[in-house]
């Protein structure tokens, strides 16, 4: 029921994140916290105990916007940029673009989280996560309905690939295109 495609390890702040695909979210949680922990709101590095740290995507999904916030469209492939590459510790997905409003298209996305050098994110209860948007979009020229995936390189470029048809390309931040297998 939640079609979880991808998990991702923070080792500096003990964190997982998630691609939540039927909830079209990411979603972080704390992996310090124990079995015991986890089935409460308290313990963990976090003091949050199995509670979500953060989650982005989709705020219709806990009652805190409406089809019109949605950002993600059955993602898959959510990490955080490696440290050595440019916007570490932020976060990229895969938007697969499935039942977007409008065309059908792929987009590779780049959230700035609004975490702390403590890995608390910041929160306003009864709003919806920041940030408001992506800080980085690229559209790709398809559609990949199902599977695919985005890594940022030590270079600032992003290495993108289509699933369902095995293309590559490589784009630069500027969402130059700077080769591509098809």
């Amino acid at each position: 029921w939640l079609h979880t495609n991808s998990i991702d390890y923070n080792e500096e702040f003990d964190q997982i994140l998630l691609s939540v695909r039927f909830f079209c979210e990411i979603w972080i949680i704390d992996h310090s916290t124990t079995i015991e922990e986890a089935t409460g709101h308290t313990g963990g590095n976090s003091g949050k105990g199995g509670d979500l740290l953060y989650r982005w995507g989709n705020p219709q999904a806990y009652d805190h916007g409406t089809s019109n916030d949605k950002k993600f469209f059955d993602q898959h492939d959510a990490r955080w940029i490696d440290s050595e590459c440019p916007g570490a510790g932020h976060i990229t997905v895969f938007n697969n673009g499935v039942n977007r409003p409008g065309t059908d298209y792929t987009s590779v996305e780049e959230i700035i989280s609004p975490v702390d050098e403590n890995g608390n994110y910041e929160y306003t209860s009864g709003t919806a996560y920041g940030p408001e948007e992506q800080s980085w979009i690229y559209n790709t020229d398809f559609y990949a309905w199902y599977i695919g995936g985005a890594q940022r390189l030590p270079s600032g470029n992003t290495l993108i690939v289509n699933g369902p048809t095995g293309e590559f390309i490589e784009v630069t931040p500027e969402k130059e295109i700077v080769w591509e297998y098809e």
